[in-house]
């Protein structure tokens, strides 16, 4: 509810927005169709006035519809996703370029190379991070909560500041469970962009009835200021991805509940964003088609970092949250297999 009223806000502040009698009868005729309140008319900023096709994008009912549906999205593989830890074996097992786990702890135990240290002290902590920080390449780990969502309480540790990190971040690490990677070094021309972040892909699959893999949208995200994700829950923004080319198109747009910002170039290096080429998309399309058959969910949103060597996954998300891949599409229901798998759920 409060991040309704967040929307509202925005929305009156805007200077974009159409005429009152067009929003009063676009309102009426969305809720109508639709049947559902016109909540993602604002969010999805359908309120703007250079769109005219605002029916074409999913409601929230159509929305949820798609990622509730037992006929695309099963607890087991969703579990299996979720868990950051499990994730990561079974891309080491099947061969999928990851991120390299160094260790992982489970609470108070701290597991890295076979051995497990149970730990209760900042000075221990900060003695098995000095020796995993040496066994990085680029002396910087990235840890992530096991059953973390959109970057929340991620954190990169490195050695020059490493005893204040722990000082100050000790009990939520003795308390939680993380895994601990490299850190990633992301393509250099992507780190003009935004360097403090690693800025992703993010593409959805849709695995059809007979068995074959869709790219349903792609999108990238950058991180904005000094933020280590880029996660638009966060504060970063999003911008369509060509899906034939892999050059951004468009604007990139903050979420509402940010502030709705759009940008032409980024925010904090002044870098031009629309006809960006992308590196390695190829690629990356490829990645996440092979991919998909080991997490067969239906339907996931694939988050993939361009490397200076080529794409990696980062992790697989059972709920995408469609709503920035739909503004990234401009309309999802004009998609023909976004068509076709909401008439399979809706057929008993």
């Amino acid at each position: 509810m409060l991040s309704r009223i967040g929307y509202i806000k925005v929305f009156i502040k805007d200077p974009d927005k159409k005429n009152m009698g067009r929003l009063v009868k676009e309102l009426i005729r969305y809720a109508w169709i639709k049947k559902t309140l016109p909540s993602d008319y604002f969010r999805k900023f359908l309120y703007r006035k250079e769109v005219d096709n605002y029916l074409d994008y999913l409601s929230l009912k159509e929305h949820n519809k798609i990622l509730d549906s037992k006929k695309l999205v099963f607890p087991e593989i969703s579990a299996l996703l979720n868990n950051k830890l499990s994730f990561k074996g079974i891309c080491k097992n099947e061969n999928i370029p990851t991120a390299t786990l160094l260790g992982y702890n489970l609470k108070n135990n701290f597991v890295t190379n076979g051995v497990i240290e149970t730990i209760h002290q900042t000075e221990s902590l900060v003695h098995f991070f000095e020796k995993l920080i040496n066994q990085a390449p680029n002396k910087r780990l990235f840890l992530k909560p096991i059953q973390g969502i959109g970057g929340f309480g991620c954190l990169v540790l490195n050695p020059t500041n490493l005893i204040e990190q722990l000082n100050r971040y000790s009990r939520v690490l003795l308390k939680t469970s993380y895994i601990h990677e490299t850190y990633i070094e992301q393509h250099s021309v992507i780190n003009q962009i935004h360097p403090h972040a690693i800025n992703t892909l993010r593409m959805v699959h849709y695995i059809d009835n007979q068995n074959n893999v869709h790219l349903l949208s792609t999108f990238m995200r950058f991180g904005v200021g000094i933020s280590i994700t880029d996660n638009t829950s966060g504060g970063g923004f999003s911008i369509a991805v060509n899906k034939d080319t892999g050059v951004l198109e468009g604007v990139g747009r903050q979420e509402i509940t940010r502030g709705g910002s759009v940008f032409v170039k980024h925010p904090d290096t002044d870098f031009k964003l629309e006809g960006f080429q992308i590196p390695y998309f190829k690629e990356a399309c490829l990645l996440v088609k092979h991919v998909a058959p080991y997490f067969p969910n239906r339907i996931v949103g694939w988050d993939i970092a361009i490397t200076p060597n080529g794409p990696i996954v980062l992790e697989g998300n059972h709920n995408p949250g469609l709503h920035v891949s739909d503004m990234a599409y401009g309309g999802f229901l004009k998609h023909p297999l976004v068509n076709d798998l909401l008439n399979e759920i809706n057929t008993p």
